[in-house]
């Protein structure tokens, strides 16, 4: 058995220790912040339950998430996707898919064989190896090998929804094909399971274990001598432990790295820029249409996820939660500059496919730049690694390392291996 403290409660962080303490270790999970999740937080307001961070797990995409959902025990729902109810919103028009329901039919595409050629260029897209070279981005990809301008503007737009990310001349294609490789594999059902009720489970399980998770504790600096990590100071007090893993932004984990070799390990890795997306959250009293699940704009960058019809305990009887998000250029998530445009882009779709929804507005939620990787997937980006190798016995998890796939997937990679590698030593 080993003692080993999680710096962080972060999805990365809770998976971590939820594995370690199941498989026997003594666990102690630091958390600075009152609530669990870090970025996945869940918050409750006039009825509604939303995430900060993802809404759905997906968790039959790899094998990693099932083989934590298996070992774990976590009582996933799962709910197969309703293509037909996958909507594109071109021209003022919302029409069907022509890579879903409408796949020989849809507007968005103009003729029998460019239907065919769509679906064929975009799973040459997403299904490819990734061996890249590093500076090959998505937006690249699309403009070399894709010449028919309608086929672009959709898979342009599919890219842009498979990252959460508008600046596609930025983003990696290895990172991209790394992801969609698997997500485009077959139609298979997404986790719905609410963010509260997760972070509850991977809770019950530390606690169920022997393991502990103590609020308000900020860990202000690691205990290492002769090259070993011996433990952490926090409020002033030593905690000594076997391992440490770190589970924080770059921006936090600055404070951390301060030792002289970690400090020259981790160069270059903490000041990298982080990956936005624009989020408006809608809260209705009534449930404005059923025969949109999700909306995806061709234009603007923009798309609606009606949560509440993929997971109903999300909004009260009657209710609609709609989550919108616009998918930011490079030059956007600089700043909040954007903020009101966003905004009014948004609020226009809306008025196209929900007219008069401003009559039954319970609240908004609005977060101008929600952090979707504390590390861009740039093909100049620099994942910070799952181990250190200048102080033994020191790892780290999120989805700032080199956790695989993206809007999440990272978190839970990295911990599922930091976790075998622990348990192997």
């Amino acid at each position: 058995m080993k003692k080993v403290v999680v710096v962080g409660a972060g999805l990365g962080g809770l998976v971590t220790a939820a594995l370690l303490a199941k498989r026997g270790n003594q666990v102690i999970v630091m958390e600075r912040s009152p609530i669990l999740g870090g970025r996945s937080h869940v918050i409750s307001k006039n009825g509604f339950t939303m995430s900060y961070g993802a809404h759905a797990v997906l968790a039959p995409k790899q094998e990693m998430m099932q083989s934590i959902i298996r070992e774990l025990e976590l009582p996933m729902i799962y709910k197969k996707a309703s293509l037909s109810k996958f909507k594109l919103f071109k021209d003022g028009k919302v029409i069907s898919s022509p890579l879903g329901f409408g796949a020989l039919t849809s507007p968005a595409v103009s003729g029998f064989f460019n239907h065919i050629l769509c679906l064929k260029q975009f799973y040459q897209m997403v299904k490819q190896a990734s061996d890249f070279l590093p500076t090959m981005s998505v937006g690249q990809w699309i403009r070399e090998n894709i010449h028919n301008p309608e086929i672009a503007k959709v898979l342009t737009a599919y890219a842009a929804l498979s990252v959460y990310d508008g600046a596609l001349d930025w983003y990696s294609m290895n990172h991209f094909v790394e992801l969609t490789a698997r997500e485009y594999e077959k139609n298979e059902p997404l986790s719905y399971m609410g963010y509260d009720l997760l972070l509850n489970e991977l809770q019950q399980v530390i606690t169920n274990h022997g393991g502990s998770i103590l609020y308000g504790k900020q860990v202000t600096d690691l205990i290492i001598e002769a090259g070993k990590v011996k433990g952490v100071v926090c409020g002033g007090e030593p905690y000594e432990c076997d391992e440490v893993v770190l589970n924080a932004p770059p921006n936090a984990l600055g404070k951390l790295l301060h030792d002289p070799d970690l400090a020259d390990e981790f160069d270059g890795y903490l000041n990298q820029p982080a990956h936005y997306v624009y989020v408006y959250d809608l809260m209705l009293s009534k449930k404005m249409r059923g025969d949109i699940s999700n909306l995806l704009d061709l234009d603007g960058g923009l798309y609606l996820n009606v949560y509440s019809l993929n997971n109903a305990s999300s909004a009260p009887a009657g209710g609609q939660l709609i989550n919108g998000l616009k998918f930011l250029s490079e030059q956007e998530q600089a700043d909040d500059s954007h903020a009101e445009a966003s905004q009014r882009a948004i609020e226009h779709l809306l008025h196209h496919v929900y007219p008069g929804w401003e009559t039954y507005v319970v609240s908004k939620r609005i977060i101008n730049r929600a952090m979707v990787n504390g590390i861009a997937r740039r093909t100049n980006a620099k994942l910070l690694p799952l181990q250190s190798r200048s102080v033994k016995g020191l790892y780290l998890v999120g989805d700032s390392t080199e956790g695989r796939g993206a809007l999440g997937m990272p978190c839970y990679d990295s911990a599922k291996k930091v976790a075998d590698i622990i348990s192997a030593t």
